[in-house]
């Protein structure tokens, strides 16, 4: 079931994700506690941008 990492390229991607997966968590919580009117008002310039 576990995983042995033997290789430092091995540890290394597997940080990599660890780390990303956390950057998504941490962003995801952020959008879900903002407020609307917040999260509108950051995405008008983005979306007259587009």
């Amino acid at each position: 079931m576990f995983i042995k990492f033997t290789s430092k390229l091995d540890q290394a991607i597997a940080l990599s994700i660890a780390a990303m997966l956390a950057m998504t968590v941490v962003v995801l919580s952020q959008q879900l506690t903002a407020p609307a009117h917040v999260a509108l008002q950051t995405a008008a310039p983005a979306a007259q941008q587009a």
